[in-house]
């Protein structure tokens, strides 16, 4: 539920029509999960706050994400999910394989204890609420891992908007092949009554934030601090040529993304720039970049959120091509990924963080990234059951793909060795009929097998499998006719901002369409690539994001080299140098960090007073758990 006692309500837009305040508390820099959190905390704190975001609308990466949020012991609707979560499950999940030796328990802990506070903090200032629901984390076979720590936004009624709602992106689409939730029934949903996913949760934040006085400019990039020798006073801004300077009496938080869209940033830092982008442009590390000229420790620089990419023609968001996300697509059977040698270098049904890590390794003999451009191999029986990004199965040939007759012939088209993917093929084949694959084991997890081909209920005889374009097509003409009776309902159930009854009506029976699908088999996912003709698809690897960014303490604030608190910045979310390095927990683990310590950097640079005292106080305010934790066995 949202609540105001503001005396005003804050203003969007670009300065040369609303202006810039010379002084504030708190600047935000950066408008996604992270700066809009941590300015409706800051706000709340009491604190006068105004973000400046670099772009013409707001949102960041969040915005054009699913919005979900990993919320380890959420404790939402736990009963009708029927899963078993804890604290000390999750952090055996989390310093698992050797990271409980590398990460800092006092963040992890920080992380873990805040979490649920976060999520329903959320629910309780904005209008906005969270569905639970059944999805494996993504390394979902090791000690600690669960199926119910994924938190998906509900609908959001942009109606409290007003006009402010020009100023965050649309959903996206997709158009993934197949997914254990039956999203297609929102196919024909539209924008008007309610928002869902990245912009319902960008929306939400973004609406109480202006409730409670915080100010936004859009097209006011940061170019650099406002300091002296006492610390952080406050950023200067460029609009139309013009710098501005605005004075923070209580300090900076930066939570600009990462540096993605920087060439240069991305070939000092990761070895090579992205072939394709998967986020929007701006997220050119201008926080990493203002943190070093301040003396701030740098951390995680070497890390991404990595994600395959496939650019389709003339797909761009304000101005620059924008590829789709590559996912539950590579987990189907009768495919195979392979790189220009023809040969697979991966299970191609790992998590998208996994997978995408695999393209971008650098081979030490030639300095080169054999498999940062890959190849979907796949046959006619993947194409008449499962077409491709919403292309109907067995429907008209889009002209992204090549198809031949022969492997050979399709290898000669998109530049692969022949005889290498010829062998490829043969030695996939003869295991994938035997449901099983000996040489990357793919199907061996729960999470590989949750995007596969299976159906629990009627098996053979679904109307998928017998029918595949049949029921694509039905599905999308009941889509589209319920379209508006759907959008109508989602906008009265959003306007009615109730999240616990949302909740009691829809996590149970999305609960049970949902558990049959952890017993899909190994076959689920393999199948022979054998029938012609044959399709390629182009696949780059690319990145949701960057991790790397300034060192802060538990509480979000920045540190220098010597590990000591700048005064007065503090960062979160992707420019902030995540906590857990890279390691991507499971759907929804980039926004969940930036939503937790955005939401501890905004208290914390709003209650600011000057008296920093060191790394000390940040590992004070963290529950005596964290020792424990300090102390447990590393699962390897």
């Amino acid at each position: 539920m949202s609540s105001s006692s503001v005396k005003h309500r804050g203003s969007i837009g670009p300065v040369a029509r609303e202006g810039i305040p010379s002084e504030v508390d708190v600047v935000i820099v950066g408008s996604g999960g992270a700066g809009l959190i941590a300015a409706l905390t800051a706000a709340k704190e009491g604190a006068q706050v105004v973000v400046v975001e670099s772009r013409e609308v707001v949102g960041g990466a969040t915005g054009i994400s699913a919005g979900a949020a990993w919320i380890p012991n959420h404790g939402f609707s736990t009963e009708a999910l029927n899963v078993d979560d804890d604290l000390d499950q999750a952090r055996r999940y989390i310093y698992g394989q050797g990271r409980g030796e590398v990460l800092d328990h006092a963040l992890v802990e920080q992380f873990l204890q805040t979490g649920p506070e976060v999520a329903r903090y959320i629910e309780e200032h904005t209008a906005f609420g969270w569905i639970p629901t059944i999805w494996p984390d993504y390394r979902s076979d090791i000690d600690g891992a669960s199926v119910g720590r994924a938190l998906f936004p509900g609908p959001y009624s942009p109606a409290g908007l007003g006009e402010a709602a020009k100023y965050v992106r649309p959903a996206l689409t997709t158009g993934m092949a197949k997914n254990p939730l039956p999203f297609w029934l929102l196919a024909g949903i539209g924008v008007k009554d309610a928002w869902l996913a990245g912009p319902a949760l960008v929306g939400a934040l973004l609406e109480a934030g202006l409730r409670n006085g915080v100010d936004v400019r859009v097209e006011a990039p940061a170019v650099r601090l406002v300091t002296d020798e006492a610390g952080v006073h406050g950023v200067a801004v460029r609009a139309e040529g013009v710098e501005h300077e605005v004075r923070a009496r209580r300090g900076v938080v930066l939570a600009s993304g990462g540096f993605e869209s920087s060439d240069e940033k991305s070939t000092t830092y990761l070895d090579a720039p992205f072939g394709v982008q998967v986020s929007p442009k701006g997220h050119d590390g201008i926080a990493v970049q203002l943190a070093q000229e301040i003396g701030a420790d740098l951390t995680g620089m070497e890390d991404a959120w990595w994600m395959p990419g496939v650019q389709l023609p003339g797909e761009e968001l304000e101005g620059q091509p924008l590829s789709r996300v590559f996912l539950g697509e590579r987990a189907l059977p009768h495919s195979i990924m392979v790189n220009a040698d023809g040969e697979r270098f991966a299970n191609e049904a790992l998590a998208y963080d996994q997978f995408g890590r695999i393209m971008r390794q650098v081979d030490p003999r030639t300095g080169s990234m054999p498999n940062a451009t890959a190849w979907l191999v796949f046959d006619h029986t993947y194409w008449t059951k499962f077409g491709i990004f919403g292309v109907t199965p067995g429907g008209e040939v889009p002209d992204y793909l090549h198809r031949a007759n022969t492997l050979a012939e399709l290898a000669s088209q998109i530049g692969v060795d022949p005889d290498g993917l010829q062998r490829t093929v043969e030695r996939f084949n003869p295991d994938a009929r035997r449901g099983r694959d000996l040489q990357f084991g793919r199907g061996e997890t729960l999470f590989d097998r949750y995007f596969g081909d299976f159906h629990p209920r009627l098996g053979k005889y679904s109307p998928d499998a017998m029918f595949p374009a049949a029921t694509a097509k039905v599905r999308g003409l009941v889509a589209a006719a319920i379209g508006p009776l759907v959008s109508r309902l989602a906008g009265r159930v959003a306007k009615a901002d109730d999240p616990e009854r949302v909740r009691s009506l829809v996590v149970g029976p999305l609960a049970k369409i949902i558990r049959p699908v952890l017993k899909s088999p190994r076959s689920s996912v393999l199948g022979p690539v054998e029938t012609a003709p044959f399709y390629a698809l182009e696949v780059e690897a690319s990145a949701l994001g960057t991790v790397g960014g300034p060192r802060t303490d538990a509480l979000g604030r920045a540190l220098d080299t010597d590990g000591k608190p700048i005064p007065g910045l503090y960062a979160a979310g992707n420019a902030g140098g995540a906590p857990t390095k890279g390691f991507y927990g499971g759907a929804g683990g980039t926004i969940a960090l930036g939503l937790v310590f955005g939401h501890l950097a905004g208290r914390e640079a709003a209650n600011h007073t000057g008296s920093d005292t060191g790394l000390d106080a940040a590992r004070e305010a963290v529950p005596e758990v964290a020792n424990d934790a300090a102390r447990a066995p590393v699962d390897a």
